[in-house]
């Protein structure tokens, strides 16, 4: 495990406890670092280009464990009954340092953090590699929109893009309900309606119950878990309006599978319908290795309303042929698969021929097409 550059003192201060874990933030800042881990008798790890690295600092105790959460917790707002629970999440600016989205929990019967920084200013299309077909998936007036992926494969900041460029570039109402509220919007074309779970509303259902009431143009839900999140969101889409979300799914074929198989057997067929009426995209994304390079590139592969690509949800028998149906409306409806993406990033030396195998649907499909290009 790799070890980061010794952390700058911020000097100034009495409270030894709050000093230091403002100095292991800032640290994980300057290292560029997406994740930073705090536990009792652990030092501070961080994570740099996907890889966890060792702070150089002491094995944290209690006291200074407790301080990071009690802090963070009052910067934020977090209501005293949420501090008693054994799990919680809040996100919390911190002055010259940047904003977090924060999970707090209990392992060993002490506090842990698990902190993600949040990108600012938040990255346009072109930093993020996102596809061309980004600018109209954003602006479209209707439909649901998913951004799949794992864990840490940048779904969030996609997102926030996406509603970044609408802000830009469209007189929408925005209404977010999310757990914790990420990344904050300023109103410039769009007026913003930002509603956190624990804070603004008590849990995510009562908020879905109401926020048809509130004359969204655009839902965002930080994220769907369960059908009744997802038979809302999709109410919303029928109803004329747009729905973005994340959802975990690694690629496009497994993200419409995960929808159809939210719902019972016997209502799968008119699940499929209904889906295929009013699904307007789907970005999946994976973060890999860039060539030659300490850090990642994103990887793509886009779901949009070609016919063949409704006529694979709409009836099971077709829908091993969904990757194929997506390559097929690359020139005319911008889809494509993960397979188009990483040849074309192999031909321009971006990445390694291993790393598009470790993506692509077929490693053998990948060489054989990489042969036919010669």
């Amino acid at each position: 495990m790799s070890s980061l550059a010794p952390l700058a003192d911020l000097g100034g201060g009495d409270n030894r406890n709050l000093q230091s874990v403002l100095r292991i933030m800032r640290g994980a800042g300057v290292a560029n670092a997406s994740d930073l881990h705090l536990k009792v008798g652990g030092v501070p790890r961080a994570r740099v280009e996907g890889n966890l690295c060792s702070l150089d600092h002491p094995p944290l105790d209690v006291q200074t464990v407790d301080t990071a959460v009690m802090t963070l917790a009052s910067l934020a707002g977090v209501p005293a009954e949420r501090l008693a629970l054994k799990q919680f999440d809040f996100s919390v600016d911190v002055k010259e340092i940047g904003r977090f989205r924060v999970h707090v929990y209990t392992q060993r019967g002490t506090r842990s953090l698990a902190l993600r920084r949040i990108p600012s200013p938040i990255p346009d299309f072109a930093a993020l590699r996102l596809p061309r077909i980004a600018k109209r998936i954003a602006v479209t007036d209707r439909g649901l929109i998913l951004v799949t992926g794992a864990t840490g494969n940048g779904k969030s900041t996609t997102i926030a893009s996406i509603l970044d460029f609408l802000n830009q570039n469209a007189s929408k109402h925005v209404v977010t309900l999310e757990d914790p509220v990420e990344f904050v919007f300023d109103d410039r074309m769009c007026s913003f309606s930002q509603r956190e779970v624990g804070r603004d509303v008590d849990t995510i259902e009562e908020g879905l119950t109401g926020v048809l009431r509130e004359d969204p143009d655009v839902l965002f839900i930080g994220e769907i878990r369960s059908l009744a999140e997802f038979d809302v969101a999709l109410n919303a889409a029928e109803s004329g309006r747009v729905v973005l979300s994340s959802f975990h799914a690694a690629s496009v074929g497994q993200a419409v599978q995960r929808m159809i198989n939210l719902y019972p057997m016997e209502h799968r067929e008119p699940a499929r319908a209904r889906i295929a009426d009013s699904l307007a995209a789907v970005i999946s994304q994976k973060l890999v290795p860039k060539k030659n390079a300490r850090e990642n590139v994103l990887v793509t592969e886009v779901l949009t309303r070609a016919p063949t690509v409704l006529d694979c949800i709409r009836e099971p028998s077709r829908m091993r042929g969904l990757t194929a149906a997506l390559e097929s409306g690359t020139r005319e409806y911008g889809s494509h698969s993960f397979d188009q993406v990483v040849r074309s990033m192999v031909q321009s030396d971006l990445i390694t021929m291993d790393t598009a195998k470790a993506v692509a649907h077929s490693a053998n499909d990948l060489l054989r097409n990489m042969k036919l290009m010669r």
